[in-house]
């Protein structure tokens, strides 16, 4: 009897995982072309800038509070499977309840929509904590790069028909309705992706021994643990140090986008629709252009020679006043912005030793989501003041500025011969 059952072979089980990735993607894609759409249904419903602020900062803030306490969490427990699934599903139903929040008999509907959006957005850093750590031991590092490509350009594909198609869609279609089918079709789709998310299989992680230890860590000693980590990987403060100049600016312009196209220059739904696919367009392109570069050159001078380029779209979109030349910044900022996903964060990976990914990725997470609670809050105040354009072009000139740390305060990681897993993409980019 026992000769008869036939197990499935490692070689198989991992074509088995690249291909749940592959097929899991293209049906989390529609729900990443729904949540473009974020900030202009909260628009639409009466939300105010300082609140589309807030949709920028108190996600951050919240991953300040949650994503070191989750990475300890991970770390404690040898199978990550099941606490990723259910994060996700929980942040993933808040997109249901977004679709209800019309029905509500207030008058600034806006500030609930954006209040559901941030509560959510809590899962989602418990969930990426553990999706990051546990992507490496689920696709092993020979097939990294083949499974990282083909899942971006995916990825950039199906949003990029979406948020075209999303942009038609709200504007033939009267509204509310029109938003509220939008968010049911995007919650459908991520359950089908969830769905596949279930099938991948992924080894036990390593839980290291540790002496016993109180079950809460106080602030002083949950500092002193991070300033450890610091010691024990100088490398790993070099990338911290250098992502957090590059990203102030950016944080800083985050929620201006959507304020600048809709408010002052009177973009369409139809228009973000089509803005939504040049960003998505061209990064297929990107991806197959700038993997070939990374297998050439290696991720540290790609990483140099793209994240320097990136202030240069919100300062071309500032000094532009009408939408169709902002167009085209977008589709040349999504050739580049490739290139630093696949760049900084295969060296992000290797840097973090594997038992303790989860804690490092949770570290790198709450520094980051310091300077983007507090910065988007500060650029809407600024630009109530001195109107949206300059600091839009402020805040590209300091990322220009901060993503030069990369040339002369480079990372000492050798570049790997087989590019590592991007799932993710932790390095504040422009947005629109």
């Amino acid at each position: 009897m026992l000769a008869k059952i036939r197990l499935p072979s490692p070689r198989n089980q991992i074509e088995a995982n690249a291909s749940y990735l592959v097929i899991e993607v293209f049906w989390a894609a529609f729900m990443s072309a729904v949540v473009a759409f974020n900030a202009p249904f909260a628009l639409r419903l009466g939300a105010t800038n300082a609140q589309i602020a807030l949709l920028s900062s108190i996600p951050a803030l919240l991953a300040i509070l949650i994503t070191i306490p989750a990475g300890r969490y991970y770390n404690r427990r040898a199978r990550r499977m099941p606490l990723v699934i259910r994060s996700l599903f929980v942040h993933r139903l808040g997109f249901l309840l977004v679709a209800l929040v019309p029905f509500l008999p207030l008058e600034n509907k806006g500030a609930v929509l954006i209040a559901l959006l941030i509560v959510f957005s809590s899962p989602a850093h418990f969930f990426g904590v553990g999706w990051n750590a546990m992507m490496a031991d689920v696709v092993p590092e020979a097939n990294r790069a083949r499974v990282v490509a083909v899942r971006n350009m995916l990825l950039a594909a199906v949003v990029t028909a979406g948020t075209f198609g999303a942009g038609i869609w709200l504007e033939r279609v009267r509204f509310a309705a029109n938003y509220q089918i939008l968010y049911i079709f995007g919650f459908a789709t991520s359950m089908v992706s969830l769905y596949y998310i279930t099938k991948l299989r992924a080894p036990d992680a390593y839980v290291p021994p540790a002496p016993a230890e109180r079950s809460a860590l106080s602030l002083r000693e949950r500092v002193d643990q991070a300033r450890q980590i610091f010691v024990d990987q100088p490398d790993f403060g070099r990338l911290v140090v250098n992502t957090l100049l590059h990203g102030v600016g950016l944080w800083m312009i985050g929620p201006l986008y959507v304020l600048y196209f809709v408010r002052q220059l009177g973009a369409t739904e139809g228009w973000l629709g089509v803005n939504g696919m040049m960003a998505n367009l061209t990064p297929i392109l990107g991806y197959y252009l700038w993997q070939r570069g990374v297998r050439r050159w290696g991720e540290r001078r790609v990483l140099k020679s793209t994240i320097v380029l990136i202030g240069l779209y919100p300062v071309l979109v500032g000094l532009s006043p009408t939408l169709s030349v902002i167009l085209i910044w977008t589709a040349l900022n999504g050739l580049i912005a490739p290139g630093v996903t696949l760049g900084h964060y295969p060296m992000m990976l290797k840097i973090c030793p594997a038992d303790q990914r989860p804690l490092y990725l949770g570290v790198y997470t709450t520094i980051m989501n310091i300077g983007a609670f507090i910065m988007p809050l500060f650029g809407v105040w600024l630009a109530d003041r001195v109107g949206i354009a300059p600091v839009l072009i402020a805040g590209g000139v300091m990322c220009l500025i901060g993503s030069s740390t990369f040339v002369w305060r480079s990372l000492q990681t050798p570049d790997s011969l087989v590019m590592h897993t991007v799932v993710v993409e932790p390095v504040p980019v422009a947005v629109d």
